[in-house]
């Protein structure tokens, strides 16, 4: 007799695990954005060295899913997770009391952290809802968002509260991380869990021959680009147009979680579609569009030009996860594609930030970086033309 089907309700309960850790998952990371003003006037650092903050952490992206194989062996799932949450907990606290070196030190901590979490949630879900596979991705990436976007929000207000400077801004992080690792902990000590997470070793390399791959890989590079190119300095790029460093992590946060907000349907109605590669022209040059926009303009349209360009990056995101499901053909190949994807496209992400920097450096203007997001905002236009393709990777 088989067992009744879950429902949506019992789904939401069963997922509450990975809601909380989803919360942990990218505050570590978005929060330095807005404080990078305060860190390069403290520590008399450049705006390139102030990118390899964020470069460091995405370099780790990069090679995740190769260690994942290695990883699995620390124990089940719930374990990896439960330990995992444990380790970047402990980065933020180095990263709060530590010095200069500390800061790059607890970035490749954090990175190496949040890069296992990001392969464990969707292996986790497979394991306990397989069914509602959808609905608990859609929430916990909305999860995702939304603390990411409270993190840029507060950073600044609680960095000039006291004389802790920047560091206050980490407490609130510190705290619900020790939180969640301690109540992950303490729930795998009474599991009866045993054995290893499940993590193929087998790599289809035949992708690396096929161009479909490999326009999927780019065009998820390019998206990455520009979200990491652009959200390291969009703070920065605010004040330089007369916004106060609050008022800028504030717009920011706003226009980011209204894009995730939007974004997260996105590969709900898209897969409805038979071919979506008009859809990702039209993104591309929609987010090209709003970079161009942030330019020319001023005062407090930037922030709509701003939210145009979340709106995009956010549904770029999730469909160029969607094209690696789309266009292979099983499981196997799905994930083959997803390490291929992932891995060339963070590695180009992590160039980013120092790029918009180091152009800045040398201009000394905001307005000559800034065509870094436009112009990759036209490739990615070109390429999601024929990653869109309907037709199968066949291997």
């Amino acid at each position: 007799m088989s067992m009744p089907a879950m429902t949506n309700r019992e789904a939401i309960r069963v997922g509450l695990p990975i809601f909380i850790t989803a919360i942990n998952m990218r505050a570590g990371l978005t929060i330095m954005s807005p404080l990078y003003p305060i860190l390069k006037e403290q520590y008399n650092l450049s705006s390139f060295h102030l990118s390899f903050l964020t470069s460091l952490s995405v370099l780790c992206f990069a090679g995740s899913a190769f260690l994942m194989p290695l990883v699995g062996k620390i124990g089940g799932t719930n374990k990896v997770i439960a330990w995992t949450l444990t380790v970047l907990s402990a980065a933020i606290f180095l990263r709060t009391v530590g010095n200069v070196p500390m800061l790059f030190i607890s970035s490749v901590t954090v990175g190496i952290a949040i890069a296992v979490l990001n392969f464990s949630l969707p292996v986790w879900v497979k394991e306990n809802a397989p069914e509602h596979s959808g609905l608990l991705t859609g929430i916990y990436i909305t999860i995702m968002g939304t603390f990411a976007a409270i993190s840029v929000a507060v950073a600044v207000p609680l960095a000039q509260a006291t004389s802790w400077g920047w560091r206050l801004s980490m407490i609130p992080w510190l705290v619900i991380g020790v939180i969640s690792s301690s109540w992950w902990l303490l729930r795998i000590s009474k599991s009866k869990e045993s054995g290893h997470m499940e993590v193929s070793s087998k790599f289809h390399a035949a992708l690396f021959r096929k161009p479909g791959a490999w326009s999927i890989a780019i065009f998820f590079g390019l998206q990455s680009m520009l979200f990491y190119g652009t959200a390291t300095w969009l703070p920065t790029i605010l004040v330089s147009k007369g916004y106060t460093l609050g008022h800028a992590g504030l717009a920011v946060s706003i226009t980011g979680l209204l894009g995730s907000l939007v974004g997260i349907a996105a590969p709900h109605y898209a897969s409805k579609l038979k071919n979506i590669r008009t859809l990702l022209l039209l993104l591309g040059i929609m987010i090209s569009a709003s970079f161009a926009a942030v330019i020319l303009d001023s005062g407090w349209r930037l922030v709509i030009w701003l939210l145009i360009s979340n709106i995009g990056l956010s549904i770029t995101f999730p469909l160029s996860l969607l094209l690696t499901v789309t266009r292979s053909i099983e499981a196997g190949e799905t994930r083959s594609l997803s390490i291929m994807a992932q891995s060339i496209g963070y590695l180009m992400a992590a160039f980013a930030p120092g790029i918009v920097g180091a152009i800045f450096d040398s201009t000394l203007s905001w307005n000559t970086a800034l065509l870094v997001p436009v112009i990759l905002g036209l490739f990615l236009a070109g390429v999601g033309y024929f990653a869109g393709k309907p037709e199968k990777i066949t291997i």
